[in-house]
């Protein structure tokens, strides 16, 4: 039971565990269920430079000669297999090359036929760059009846007509809209599912589809025209992706905990409650759209604002400047790959007043951020009760912090392209960690990385990390 947690959920390599004793090494050797994840790829172009290779990716052992893969089976036994099917973008850079790549993989998938005589696979995912990979008929032989989980990013009808005559009912689908039609009867069980670029004349099908879906929890949408009729509940889900999406929010999911949108075209504006969410990924320019979002039990915030410096202010601006009681307030805030001003950035994090860590990346900060937090003394007048004139008043200091919650940053820089000046950052990023410590408000964990030679950390009095 450890070896397979090690393997499958941990996605690690068999073979450190038997390089622990010889008596791991003959249990794992004697344990089929260890070996049922294979990859078949190519060499990449640095690989065959260097002449080093990967034996083990995401768990899956990589085989990309027949020998090695013999090997590989041998080990499995006749147990259903896990298969991953991937060609390397580096190695496909013309139409010759790209024949090549598909002639020896699929004389991979030949020797594994010729081994097992009719292999039985558990899951099935086939990566292709440009989705250029011709299986044809090469799974004639295959045997599908075991299959739970099938991602094919591709257009694959031969591929998808074999599966649908054996199959029975899958768990987890990511296909292209045409090919999931061809399986529509086999998704009464279904808990994930993708639905690839799916085109217009496709959406009752993906109608269809949803509404019978009724144990399905995980959903993902990309490239889809959806009009203002469409609409349905789904009170199962519980993840839902959406990239590329022209569409009203186009379903009711009250129960969702994680969203995921990325560059979401939106036609229409509407209030969209989900009291469960407790994690939401955005990527756009669109404030309008997100501040219609009410989400009172968010925990983590993860933002790609997109465009420039303008579109990103007017949006933060409509989120949460413009708000007194924003409706998202994370507590745990990342932003990357954005072009905000920092001190338009110590605005958005005084304005989430639940904020407790702030992770940047690939962002230029700007010692304008962190002065903006600083932490100030001002004096609060308060009258003694039943004071008859004004020379009871009483005069008091008091701290006011910005982003009073505010425990952890993290602001990783190495991978900005924007020139920084290290030494007004580092000035003011010590007067921020040193005040807040003053004012009785100690930041917990404080990191920067400007380059690539490493980290700072600024609670530990600048000692690199």
């Amino acid at each position: 039971m450890v070896f397979l947690i090690h393997t499958t959920e941990n996605r690690q390599s068999n073979w450190t565990l038997m390089h622990v004793c010889r008596a791991w090494r003959f249990a794992a050797l004697t344990t089929p269920a260890l070996w049922t994840r294979i990859q078949l790829t190519t060499l990449s172009r640095r690989e065959k430079k260097d002449k080093t290779r990967s034996r083990v990716s995401e768990g899956y052992e990589v085989c990309y000669r027949p020998n090695q893969l013999v090997r590989a089976l041998q080990r499995l036994g006749s147990v259903p297999l896990d298969l991953w099917i991937l060609t390397d973008l580096n190695d496909w850079t013309s139409l010759s090359d790209g024949e090549v790549l598909e002639g020896n993989l699929i004389g991979l998938l030949r020797v594994m036929q010729r081994k097992l005589l009719r292999p039985r696979l558990r899951s099935l995912r086939i990566e292709a760059c440009y989705g250029r990979l011709s299986v044809g008929n090469s799974f004639d032989e295959f045997d599908f009846r075991c299959l739970k989980v099938l991602d094919v990013a591709q257009s694959a009808p031969e591929l998808f007509r074999k599966i649908a005559r054996d199959v029975g009912d899958l768990l987890s689908l990511k296909a292209v809209g045409s090919d999931i039609c061809s399986l529509k009867d086999k998704l009464s069980h279904i808990e994930e599912l993708g639905l690839l670029r799916f085109h217009d004349t496709n959406v009752e099908s993906m109608h269809s589809i949803l509404q019978t879906s009724h144990s399905l929890t995980a959903l993902s949408i990309q490239g889809l025209t959806i009009g203002q009729h469409f609409k349905m509940t789904m009170t199962c889900l519980r993840r839902l992706d959406l990239c590329e999406v022209l569409a009203v929010w186009p379903i009711v999911c009250p129960n969702l905990t994680h969203l995921t949108i990325k560059p979401l075209v939106e036609s229409k504006y509407e209030d969209i409650c989900l009291s469960q969410l407790v994690y939401l990924s955005y990527s756009g320019s669109s404030g309008r759209f997100l501040r219609c979002f009410d989400v009172p039990a968010l925990r983590t915030l993860e933002l790609t604002a997109v465009g420039g410096k303008k579109d990103v202010k007017n949006s933060m601006q409509q989120v949460w400047m413009t708000n007194t009681d924003p409706k998202i307030n994370p507590i745990v805030f990342k932003l990357i790959d954005s072009n905000v001003n920092s001190k338009i950035l110590a605005k958005v994090l005084q304005a989430m007043t639940n904020c407790e860590e702030l992770y940047v990346r690939r962002t230029k900060i700007t010692s304008d951020l962190f002065s903006s937090l600083l932490p100030e003394k001002r004096v609060a007048t308060s009258k003694v009760k039943k004071s008859k004139n004004a020379k009871n008043a009483k005069s008091k200091e008091t701290w006011w912090i910005p982003a009073r919650k505010l425990r952890v940053f993290v602001g990783d820089m190495a991978e900005s392209r924007a020139k920084l000046d290290e030494k007004d950052l580092w000035t003011a990023a010590s007067n921020l960690v040193a005040l807040r410590e003053t004012a009785s408000a100690p930041l917990e964990a404080f990191f920067l990385r400007p380059k690539d030679d490493g980290w700072v950390d600024f609670v530990k009095d600048g000692v690199g990390i």
